[in-house]
């Protein structure tokens, strides 16, 4: 009798399509050919045998005719006879019984490889009574309905019949107590991720017969292809131009891949000011560094660079594409990213049920040597428990992750980002950079919360621009004037407009709050209305993704010529690439005053140096950031002036500060960090929650106060056929994959978030919504809801909450 693993449906009859053995030795070949040789935990394990086991046993309960009735007559199934994975994780724990660590991490990862992985003390021994009574009958049940196993000897070597046998949830949460909770370690954590990465991966991509992509040479020498090679005069750095100071930088950093010991680096650190060139430099020093990898230690890294927002992600790709060429590049995000929305969790029911194309399976497993990525899509795969996200998590191994606008992280979470990204370099071999024009101190923080000893020469941080203090000495194109010493309300600010402003001059202004940016917006209107030729522009999260991209290019073409006024919130701090004469910005966290910094006198203009930034008080600040940033930006303002040589000092002394323990509650790093040790990944939904697990981890914290609102224009036919298409897929009319590939992009540029407690959304509630999650804002609606220059209108009645979207 044939059994097989999969089956396909043609002209309405069900049929196998894949033998079982066959899709257990191509899971077996591809996670194989997957594992690093170079990767190295503490633990006393033999991960090389321990996938090997586990892949050809995960599927172990497909030989059952339970499974095979599934598959070719899903309607006479027996849901509970037909879950295949419980029968093969025990049988693997008895395989490997003389060794208890390897026996349970076997059967964990067997159990839950269609999950998303949940505690594992929860799983060896199961909380609901109901699960460990029927069990035994299952188990036996399925047993007795395996087909002939001859095939599956011959190729698991020691693989004897009677290992199939059940184990008591009493002996393995003993065996568990004595190896695992006694014996707590970060390494079991990332030997757990990686092998069931290993396994889901290679699962999911010969399920859907995906062919996994084999890494190529990319040219060392792109970056000097594209913009030559770096020539700066011989003269003092201060008398360089910006472009001259731009090759220096490129220069400087590259020429330490001719160090002898670079190689034995495992983190590096760029820190450099705003509009020198860090996206290029970064990419010609990996580059180059993955060339001498592959010659010296003969194999190419996969480069994986992570940013926090969507628009430098758009950015970086097409500049990467532009050196690189066009198909070299994976961008991985999802626009549901800017939001922090949690998936729907998975079972292995469902998931059995759930299609894989190709195309999919590429995508979600970045096969592709270059990957740019969010930082949601990176670091919830590195410190997380979705079955989704972690496909990719072996790909961190061997890899070069390159970490742009890390200040953006939450302070309380850098010590936990930094715990994950040392042990990615320590066990999985992972090279990372970090760089930023702000640099916080992510690996002090994690020594100093953790206890996390740096214990070897080569994990220790290494700075590739070691002059980066006479770097940042050079420049002096802007300066910070605090006029803090008084909270002002709208008209105040009007009035300091009026002060420092004059027609001819571009004018960036940044306030933290939406509501505050569009009462300022329209102050500003009616002031402006007595000068010509003034170009007033706004960006927020108030208006659509794809009106912000638009919107930005405008503003790019205008500043070229035309006297341009920009009202905005946050979005424009990092990675918008702006350059206005002066600007003002609420009191906030000194490393986004530097960011909106960087947005003046970009391009270093001799005319307009020391172009001021006016820090003004709204009393925003302590509502959105909290009182430690209030009092420590406050204090690090206390100049009359600050000049632009003088910032990365102001920086480095406020984040010193806002870190003291004082300042900052660390706890949240402190409770994911022990429960990534103790394998404390989540709780069922069935079990009361008693302390924090891996899954609550998130780089967006979930706004429970926000709602997401599809806007559609009555004059854009892309955002109708997207909107068309998202509720065929609802309603089962159109697949997934023609939804994700042709309608998907389209209809997220058009999602907005907004608070929940405003007055139109209630009134939006009671319309037609396209699901429970996602409001609709209709074309006959548009202009009741929304306004084209500042997005959802908000009621002046609004609560006054502290949020800032």
């Amino acid at each position: 009798m044939q059994v097989f693993s999969h089956s396909k449906e043609e002209h309405g009859k069900r049929s196998g399509s894949k033998l079982l053995i066959v899709h257990l030795n191509g899971v077996h070949e591809k996670a194989l050919n997957h594992l690093s040789p170079r990767v190295s935990f503490h633990a006393n394990l033999n991960i090389s045998e321990l996938i090997s086991v586990v892949c050809w046993l995960h599927d172990l309960g497909k030989y059952t005719s339970y499974f095979q009735t599934y598959l070719l007559n899903p309607e006479k199934a027996e849901q509970h006879l037909k879950a295949h994975s419980n029968i093969g994780a025990h049988t693997a724990f008895n395989y490997f019984y003389s060794n208890p660590k390897m026996s349970l991490i076997a059967f964990y990862l067997i159990k839950m490889h269609h999950s998303n992985l949940i505690n594992i003390d929860l799983v060896l021994f199961p909380d609901n009574a109901s699960t460990r009574i029927q069990e035994p009958e299952i188990f036996h049940k399925q047993k007795s309905a395996l087909a002939s196993l001859g095939e599956l000897k011959n190729q698991l070597k020691g693989f004897e019949e009677s290992q199939i046998e059940l184990s008591t949830p009493k002996e393995l949460h003993t065996l568990y107590k004595k190896n695992l909770r006694k014996q707590t370690s970060i390494d079991h954590y990332f030997i757990t991720n990686y092998l069931f990465s290993l396994l889901i991966e290679a699962d999911k991509l010969d399920a859907s017969d995906t062919i996994p992509y084999r890494s190529e040479n990319l040219p060392s020498a792109a970056v000097d292809d594209r913009f030559g090679k770096p020539i700066f005069p011989n003269l003092e750095l201060q008398k360089m131009s910006q472009n001259e100071l731009r090759n220096y930088v490129r220069s400087e950093v590259v020429s330490t891949i001719e160090r002898e010991d670079i190689l034995d680096k495992r983190i590096f650190t760029l820190a450099a000011p705003t509009g020198i060139g860090k996206t290029m430099t970064s990419l010609d020093f990996v580059l180059k560094l993955r060339a001498k990898i592959a010659k010296e230690e003969h194999f190419l890294p996969q480069i994986i660079y992570g940013l926090p927002f969507i628009n430098i992600i758009e950015q970086s790709l097409n500049e990467y594409e532009i050196t690189l060429g066009k198909g070299k590049v994976m961008g991985h995000y999802q626009y549901a990213d800017i939001f922090g929305k949690e998936e729907e969790g998975r079972n292995e029911l469902s998931d059995e049920e759930t299609s894989y194309t190709q195309k999919q399976m590429s995508w979600d497993t970045w096969q592709k040597d270059v990957v740019i990525t969010s930082f949601v899509q990176l670091f919830e795969t590195l410190i997380g428990n979705r079955n989704k996200l972690l496909k990719k998590f072996r790909h961190f191994a061997d890899s070069i992750i390159i970490l742009d606008e890390v200040q953006t992280l939450a302070i309380e979470k850098l010590p936990i980002i930094g715990a994950a990204l040392f042990y990615s370099a320590k066990f999985l071999n992972a090279r990372v950079l970090i760089m930023t024009a702000t640099q916080p101190k992510i690996f002090e923080l994690m020594t100093r919360e953790l206890h996390i000893e740096i214990d070897s020469h080569k994990l220790e941080p290494f700075n590739i621009l070691e002059n980066d203090e006479a770097v940042f000495k050079c420049f002096n194109r802007t300066k910070i004037v605090p006029i803090i010493s008084v909270r002002i309300e709208n008209d105040g600010f009007l009035r300091l407009f009026e002060m420092y402003w004059s027609l001819g001059k571009s004018c960036l202004v940044v306030v933290n709050k939406v509501s505050r940016s569009i009462e300022i917006l329209e102050a500003l209107k009616q002031y402006l209305e007595a000068f010509q030729g003034v170009q007033l522009f706004y960006l927020s999260t108030n208006i659509t993704p794809i009106e912000r991209q638009l919107r930005i290019k405008e503003i790019k073409e205008n500043l070229k010529e035309k006297s341009c006024i920009l009202v905005a919130t946050q979005v424009v701090e990092a990675g918008v690439d702006l350059d206005f004469d002066m600007g003002f910005r609420d009191l906030g966290p000194i490393d986004s005053i530097v960011q909106v910094a960087g947005r003046i006198n970009r391009e270093n203009s001799e005319v307009r140096k020391g172009s001021p930034l006016y820090i003004v008080d709204f009393g925003d600040c302590q509502k959105i950031y909290g009182v430690a940033t209030d009092i420590k930006s406050r204090k690090a303002l206390a100049e009359k002036e600050i000049e632009e040589k003088d910032y990365k000092q102001m920086v480095e002394t406020y984040f010193d500060e806002i870190s003291d323990n004082n300042m900052t509650d660390f706890s949240f790093s402190e409770e994911i960090f022990e429960a990534m040790q103790n394998l404390k990944y989540s709780f069922p939904s069935s079990s009361p929650k008693k302390h924090k697990t891996v899954s609550d981890f998130k780089i967006i914290e979930e706004s429970h106060m926000g709602i997401s609102v599809f806007v559609e224009s009555p004059d854009d036919c892309e955002a109708t056929d997207a909107r068309e298409a998202y509720q065929s897929l609802l309603l089962g009319g159109l697949d997934k994959a023609i939804f994700d590939k042709s309608f998907k992009r389209n209809f997220n540029q058009r999602i907005i978030a907004i608070p929940s407690y405003l007055d139109k959304v209630n009134e939006l509630r009671k319309d037609k919504n396209l699901s429970d999650d996602i409001l609709w804002i209709q074309q006959h609606d548009f202009d009741y809801y929304y306004d084209h220059l500042t997005g959802f209108k908000r009621n002046k009645e609004a609560s006054n909450s502290a949020i800032s979207f």
